[in-house]
């Protein structure tokens, strides 16, 4: 018997994405090795319209700031909450004065920046480290923080509305028989 594969027309790519506890994508995010520039929004935008996807939040990382912003199935809200990303992920960096004086000219980005991101939603998730992580009430004010509880979170994904088509551990698409 032969199967077909399903061909997903619209999906995007997602440096992070946060799933609630039933496993619906409740949070993308970019995040940029320098200053924030809004590219991203319209390329979420026309994806989340393409798909009639309900993503509720981005998040726009830089080495300096986290935007948040709010998705209302037509557009996006200016930023709702903005944050200083030093003061975010400063307590997951194991020796954060040793790694100021090492690298001290150099900001947080890329790779290491996602890491340390995945880091903090999973503490405002699971409170593995500690038991008010930064900005919890910021997110609680937004909503966000209720949502990402006992949620999980993904890396270097795509999706297709609430099916993750790729993340960083998989190494072909998923395909369904």
């Amino acid at each position: 018997m032969e199967t077909a594969n399903p061909i997903f027309r619209h999906q995007i790519s997602a440096d992070v994405i946060a799933l609630d506890k039933q496993g619906r994508v409740i949070l993308v995010a970019d995040v940029r090795g320098s200053r924030v520039v809004k590219l991203t929004l319209p390329q979420f935008t026309s994806y989340l319209k393409a798909t009639q996807t309900v993503v509720p939040f981005a998040m726009l990382v830089d080495p300096e700031t986290i935007q948040i912003v709010q998705w209302d199935g037509v557009n996006w809200s200016e930023a709702i909450c903005s944050l200083k990303t030093t003061d975010v992920v400063k307590p997951y960096i194991r020796d954060f004065d040793s790694y100021k004086r090492d690298y001290q000219h150099q900001q947080i980005t890329g790779g290491y920046l996602e890491i340390l991101l995945l880091a903090w939603l999973d503490d405002l998730a699971f409170h593995w480290k500690l038991e008010t992580p930064p900005a919890s009430e910021a997110l609680a004010a937004i909503g966000l923080l209720e949502r990402l509880d006992q949620g999980s979170t993904k890396r270097e994904v795509e999706i297709s509305g609430d099916t993750i088509l790729r993340d960083e551990l998989s190494h072909e698409y998923l395909y369904w028989a």
